[in-house]
Protein backbone atom coordinates (compact mmCIF):
# COMPACT_ATOMS: atom_id res chain seq x y z
CA UNK A 1 0.00 0.00 0.00
CA UNK A 2 1.46 3.46 -0.70
CA UNK A 3 2.26 5.84 1.51
CA UNK A 4 -0.57 8.26 0.57
CA UNK A 5 -3.00 5.63 0.60
CA UNK A 6 -1.95 4.63 4.33
CA UNK A 7 -2.17 8.15 5.26
CA UNK A 8 -6.11 8.47 4.03
CA UNK A 9 -6.59 5.09 5.56
CA UNK A 10 -5.33 6.31 8.77
CA UNK A 11 -7.55 9.55 8.48
CA UNK A 12 -10.51 7.81 7.63
CA UNK A 13 -10.41 5.80 10.34
CA UNK A 14 -9.84 8.55 12.93
CA UNK A 15 -13.10 11.03 11.76
CA UNK A 16 -15.08 7.27 11.75
CA UNK A 17 -13.90 6.98 15.38
CA UNK A 18 -14.97 10.91 16.30
CA UNK A 19 -18.07 10.35 14.39
CA UNK A 20 -18.75 6.97 16.86
CA UNK A 21 -18.10 9.14 20.08
CA UNK A 22 -20.60 11.96 18.58
CA UNK A 23 -23.28 9.87 17.88
CA UNK A 24 -22.83 7.35 21.60
CA UNK A 25 -25.83 6.03 22.96
CA UNK A 26 -27.44 6.50 19.15
CA UNK A 27 -30.57 4.45 18.47
CA UNK A 28 -31.03 3.15 22.44
CA UNK A 29 -32.69 6.34 22.80
CA UNK A 30 -36.58 4.45 23.52
CA UNK A 31 -34.81 0.66 24.89
CA UNK A 32 -35.76 0.12 29.08
CA UNK A 33 -34.08 -2.41 31.14
CA UNK A 34 -36.84 -4.97 29.22
CA UNK A 35 -35.38 -4.53 26.04
CA UNK A 36 -31.96 -6.51 27.10
CA UNK A 37 -30.97 -9.86 28.84
CA UNK A 38 -28.61 -10.05 31.90
CA UNK A 39 -26.16 -13.35 30.99
CA UNK A 40 -25.68 -15.94 33.07
CA UNK A 41 -22.02 -17.23 33.15
CA UNK A 42 -21.99 -21.28 33.80
CA UNK A 43 -20.05 -23.70 34.20
CA UNK A 44 -20.39 -26.33 31.50
CA UNK A 45 -20.67 -30.11 32.48
CA UNK A 46 -19.68 -33.29 30.44
CA UNK A 47 -24.02 -33.19 30.31
CA UNK A 48 -24.24 -29.95 29.50
CA UNK A 49 -25.68 -29.51 25.47
CA UNK A 50 -23.15 -27.44 24.41
CA UNK A 51 -20.65 -30.14 24.78
CA UNK A 52 -22.63 -32.97 22.69
CA UNK A 53 -21.85 -33.22 19.32
CA UNK A 54 -25.32 -34.36 18.44
CA UNK A 55 -27.39 -31.94 20.39
CA UNK A 56 -28.48 -29.20 18.76
CA UNK A 57 -26.99 -26.96 20.83
CA UNK A 58 -23.60 -27.94 20.33
CA UNK A 59 -21.11 -25.45 20.40
CA UNK A 60 -17.64 -26.35 17.93
CA UNK A 61 -14.67 -26.18 20.79
CA UNK A 62 -16.88 -26.49 23.77
CA UNK A 63 -15.87 -28.53 26.69
CA UNK A 64 -16.70 -29.72 30.01
CA UNK A 65 -15.14 -27.10 33.05
CA UNK A 66 -15.33 -24.42 30.04
CA UNK A 67 -17.10 -21.09 31.04
CA UNK A 68 -20.04 -19.95 29.11
CA UNK A 69 -22.31 -16.94 28.60
CA UNK A 70 -25.89 -17.62 28.11
CA UNK A 71 -26.22 -14.88 25.86
CA UNK A 72 -23.39 -13.87 23.63
CA UNK A 73 -22.66 -18.15 23.48
CA UNK A 74 -19.18 -17.36 24.15
CA UNK A 75 -17.13 -20.31 25.49
CA UNK A 76 -14.36 -19.55 27.79
CA UNK A 77 -11.39 -20.96 28.78
CA UNK A 78 -12.12 -22.67 32.71
CA UNK A 79 -8.17 -22.79 33.80
CA UNK A 80 -7.54 -18.95 32.52
CA UNK A 81 -10.78 -17.82 34.04
CA UNK A 82 -12.34 -14.61 33.89
CA UNK A 83 -11.71 -11.19 35.90
CA UNK A 84 -14.44 -9.98 37.64
CA UNK A 85 -15.89 -7.35 39.64
CA UNK A 86 -18.86 -8.48 41.92
CA UNK A 87 -21.09 -5.91 42.31
CA UNK A 88 -24.84 -7.58 43.81
CA UNK A 89 -25.91 -10.67 45.49
CA UNK A 90 -29.03 -12.08 46.64
CA UNK A 91 -30.35 -15.78 47.82
CA UNK A 92 -33.65 -17.05 46.57
CA UNK A 93 -34.61 -20.80 46.19
CA UNK A 94 -35.23 -21.43 42.49
CA UNK A 95 -38.76 -24.06 42.25
CA UNK A 96 -37.85 -27.00 40.19
CA UNK A 97 -40.75 -29.17 38.52
CA UNK A 98 -41.27 -33.04 39.65
CA UNK A 99 -39.24 -35.10 37.22
CA UNK A 100 -42.86 -36.98 37.07
CA UNK A 101 -44.60 -34.15 35.72
CA UNK A 102 -42.68 -32.92 33.30
CA UNK A 103 -39.83 -30.76 35.41
CA UNK A 104 -38.66 -27.39 34.07
CA UNK A 105 -38.22 -23.99 35.89
CA UNK A 106 -40.94 -23.29 37.66
CA UNK A 107 -39.83 -19.81 39.51
CA UNK A 108 -38.05 -17.80 42.28
CA UNK A 109 -38.93 -17.64 45.83
CA UNK A 110 -37.32 -15.69 48.97
CA UNK A 111 -36.02 -17.51 51.92
CA UNK A 112 -39.25 -15.83 53.77
CA UNK A 113 -41.67 -17.50 51.31
CA UNK A 114 -44.05 -20.21 53.10
CA UNK A 115 -43.63 -22.82 50.54
CA UNK A 116 -39.99 -22.32 51.10
CA UNK A 117 -40.28 -22.30 55.01
CA UNK A 118 -42.62 -25.61 54.90
CA UNK A 119 -39.93 -27.53 52.78
CA UNK A 120 -39.11 -30.54 54.04
CA UNK A 121 -35.55 -31.76 53.32
CA UNK A 122 -35.90 -35.49 51.12
CA UNK A 123 -33.03 -38.71 52.15
CA UNK A 124 -30.94 -36.98 49.32
CA UNK A 125 -30.36 -33.88 51.14
CA UNK A 126 -32.63 -31.50 48.27
CA UNK A 127 -35.63 -29.45 49.63
CA UNK A 128 -38.95 -30.37 48.64
CA UNK A 129 -41.95 -28.48 48.83
CA UNK A 130 -45.34 -30.49 49.54
CA UNK A 131 -46.31 -31.20 45.26
CA UNK A 132 -42.84 -32.62 45.36
CA UNK A 133 -40.94 -29.66 43.58
CA UNK A 134 -37.58 -29.21 43.84
CA UNK A 135 -36.68 -25.61 46.05
CA UNK A 136 -33.24 -25.11 44.95
CA UNK A 137 -31.05 -22.96 47.60
CA UNK A 138 -29.26 -20.67 45.18
CA UNK A 139 -26.70 -18.04 45.56
CA UNK A 140 -26.28 -15.24 42.70
CA UNK A 141 -23.51 -13.15 42.16
CA UNK A 142 -24.06 -10.40 39.80
CA UNK A 143 -21.05 -9.36 38.36
CA UNK A 144 -19.05 -6.86 35.55
CA UNK A 145 -16.77 -9.14 33.72
CA UNK A 146 -13.81 -7.31 32.67
CA UNK A 147 -12.25 -7.93 29.04
CA UNK A 148 -8.30 -7.14 28.36
CA UNK A 149 -9.23 -4.20 26.38
CA UNK A 150 -10.62 -2.63 29.42
CA UNK A 151 -14.17 -3.00 28.64
CA UNK A 152 -16.73 -4.91 30.36
CA UNK A 153 -20.32 -6.90 30.15
CA UNK A 154 -23.06 -7.08 33.18
CA UNK A 155 -23.37 -11.28 33.73
CA UNK A 156 -24.32 -13.32 36.92
CA UNK A 157 -23.36 -16.40 38.55
CA UNK A 158 -25.43 -18.35 39.89
CA UNK A 159 -24.33 -20.99 42.86
CA UNK A 160 -26.25 -23.61 43.99
CA UNK A 161 -26.14 -27.54 45.83
CA UNK A 162 -22.62 -28.68 46.18
CA UNK A 163 -21.30 -24.55 45.00
CA UNK A 164 -23.09 -23.07 47.52
CA UNK A 165 -19.79 -23.42 49.94
CA UNK A 166 -17.88 -21.63 47.09
CA UNK A 167 -20.31 -18.76 47.12
CA UNK A 168 -20.06 -18.30 51.34
CA UNK A 169 -16.43 -18.77 50.43
CA UNK A 170 -16.50 -15.61 48.33
CA UNK A 171 -18.63 -13.60 50.78
CA UNK A 172 -16.30 -14.03 53.62
CA UNK A 173 -13.43 -13.15 51.55
CA UNK A 174 -15.04 -9.90 50.67
CA UNK A 175 -16.20 -9.11 53.74
CA UNK A 176 -12.92 -9.99 55.35
CA UNK A 177 -11.10 -7.12 53.33
CA UNK A 178 -10.37 -4.17 55.77
CA UNK A 179 -8.91 -0.70 54.92
CA UNK A 180 -7.92 2.45 56.99
CA UNK A 181 -9.30 5.71 57.26
CA UNK A 182 -7.21 8.28 57.06
CA UNK A 183 -8.93 10.40 59.11
CA UNK A 184 -8.55 8.61 62.32
CA UNK A 185 -7.44 5.17 61.43
CA UNK A 186 -10.54 3.06 61.95
CA UNK A 187 -11.14 -0.12 59.41
CA UNK A 188 -13.71 -0.53 57.85
CA UNK A 189 -15.12 -2.90 55.00
CA UNK A 190 -15.45 -1.59 51.27
CA UNK A 191 -17.69 -1.90 49.18
CA UNK A 192 -18.15 -5.27 47.39
CA UNK A 193 -17.35 -3.59 44.21
CA UNK A 194 -14.01 -2.17 45.27
CA UNK A 195 -11.97 -5.42 44.69
CA UNK A 196 -11.73 -7.66 41.56
CA UNK A 197 -11.65 -11.42 41.23
CA UNK A 198 -10.40 -14.45 38.70
CA UNK A 199 -12.69 -16.67 38.37
CA UNK A 200 -11.59 -20.48 37.17
CA UNK A 201 -12.97 -23.65 37.71
CA UNK A 202 -11.31 -26.88 38.76
CA UNK A 203 -12.63 -31.05 39.12
CA UNK A 204 -14.85 -31.83 42.10
CA UNK A 205 -16.36 -35.26 43.14
CA UNK A 206 -17.90 -36.78 45.77
CA UNK A 207 -20.12 -40.18 46.20
CA UNK A 208 -22.76 -39.49 43.88
CA UNK A 209 -20.26 -38.52 40.64
CA UNK A 210 -18.17 -35.79 39.70
CA UNK A 211 -18.44 -32.17 38.09
CA UNK A 212 -16.39 -29.24 37.55
CA UNK A 213 -16.58 -26.25 39.70
CA UNK A 214 -15.95 -22.60 40.99
CA UNK A 215 -12.58 -21.23 42.29
CA UNK A 216 -12.53 -17.77 43.69
CA UNK A 217 -8.74 -15.62 43.86
CA UNK A 218 -8.94 -12.21 44.93
CA UNK A 219 -6.91 -10.27 42.80
CA UNK A 220 -6.79 -6.45 44.08
CA UNK A 221 -8.55 -3.34 44.53
CA UNK A 222 -10.51 -1.51 41.35
CA UNK A 223 -8.08 0.79 39.52
CA UNK A 224 -10.15 2.61 37.20
CA UNK A 225 -12.62 4.98 38.71
CA UNK A 226 -14.75 4.61 35.05
CA UNK A 227 -14.69 0.36 36.24
CA UNK A 228 -15.65 1.83 40.10
CA UNK A 229 -19.19 4.00 38.58
CA UNK A 230 -20.08 1.61 36.32
CA UNK A 231 -19.91 -1.35 38.99
CA UNK A 232 -21.72 1.06 41.63
CA UNK A 233 -24.28 1.88 38.68
CA UNK A 234 -25.19 -2.12 38.13
CA UNK A 235 -25.47 -2.41 41.88
CA UNK A 236 -27.56 0.20 42.24
CA UNK A 237 -29.48 -0.91 39.51
CA UNK A 238 -30.27 -4.29 40.85
CA UNK A 239 -30.90 -2.78 43.94
CA UNK A 240 -33.76 -1.37 42.44
CA UNK A 241 -35.21 -3.89 40.64
CA UNK A 242 -34.06 -1.82 36.98
CA UNK A 243 -31.93 -4.72 36.25
CA UNK A 244 -32.99 -8.53 36.93
CA UNK A 245 -32.26 -11.51 35.07
CA UNK A 246 -34.17 -14.04 33.81
CA UNK A 247 -33.57 -17.82 34.98
CA UNK A 248 -35.38 -19.62 33.17
CA UNK A 249 -33.10 -18.68 30.50
CA UNK A 250 -30.69 -20.78 31.88
CA UNK A 251 -32.52 -23.39 33.03
CA UNK A 252 -32.01 -26.05 30.22
CA UNK A 253 -28.50 -26.19 31.06
CA UNK A 254 -27.21 -28.44 33.63
CA UNK A 255 -24.32 -26.20 34.54
CA UNK A 256 -27.46 -23.86 35.48
CA UNK A 257 -29.28 -27.03 37.82
CA UNK A 258 -26.39 -29.15 39.39
CA UNK A 259 -29.32 -30.46 41.50
CA UNK A 260 -30.38 -31.98 37.91
CA UNK A 261 -29.51 -35.82 37.11
CA UNK A 262 -27.17 -35.39 34.91
CA UNK A 263 -25.31 -32.37 36.03
CA UNK A 264 -22.68 -34.30 37.75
Amino acid sequence: MKQNQVAEKQNTALALAGQFEEDADGGFETADSSAYAIPFLTILQAGSPQVKKSDGAYIKGAEEGMLFNTVTQQVLDGAAGVVVIPCAYKRTFIKWAARDSGGGFKGELPPSDPQVQAGVTDPDGRMIDGDGNLLSDTRTHYVLVLDDKGGYQPAVISLSSTQIKKSRQWMSKMNGIKLIRPSDGTHYTPAMFSHTYRITTGPESNDKGSWFGLKVETLGAVESAELYRAAKAFRDAVSSGEAKEQPQQAAASPAFNPDAEDAY
